[in-house]
């Protein structure tokens, strides 16, 4: 961009603009959502089938109600009773406030409950993650049994992509 100037970088070494498309298909454009009934709290699970969706939700929730809505978005979601996002009583509260005594967790106050990174079901082929020692790219590979490989992501990549800096505080 003219004009755009990025701090410690030379004119010469200005990194090129890149754009990144990534797909996530999901069956019918369909995404599930577990949402935390307390403050309306929400995150993607992957799609398996409706009895085994609504225990993954319940195992990652376990201290909370939890409902399952599934959609193209969560606007658009809608329980299997026909019920709308929208139309929960605490729809984005936690975007507004922290509810008291609403988490995932027994032992929190609020909050979801922590995942071993390798467990998460949205991570992708690609992803990048921030771990102690530095940024990391994942592999999963999908056989008989999921697994999961994290590759360190060379301090020039993470550069261009602007990550050193984040990586410095």
């Amino acid at each position: 961009m003219p004009g755009f100037e990025v701090p410690g970088f030379e004119p010469a070494e200005r990194p090129r603009a890149r754009v990144y498309i990534t797909t996530r298909s999901h069956s019918g454009g369909r995404q599930n959502y577990c949402v935390r009934t307390c403050d309306g709290r929400f995150f993607p699970l992957p799609r398996v089938s409706e009895a085994a969706d609504i225990k993954a939700c319940e195992a990652a929730c376990p201290a909370a109600e939890v409902k399952l809505y599934s959609g193209s978005d969560i606007d658009s979601a809608r329980t299997e009773e026909g019920e709308t996002y929208k139309t929960l009583a605490n729809a984005f509260r936690f975007q507004r406030e922290m509810v008291p005594q609403c988490s995932c967790s027994a032992a929190a106050s609020t909050g979801l409950s922590p995942i071993a990174i390798e467990d998460d079901m949205t991570l992708r082929t690609g992803d990048i993650i921030a771990a102690d020692d530095g940024f990391k790219i994942a592999a999963i590979s999908s056989g008989q049994r999921r697994s999961v490989l994290f590759r360190p992501l060379s301090k020039a990549k993470a550069q261009a992509l602007g990550l050193a800096r984040l990586s410095s505080r």
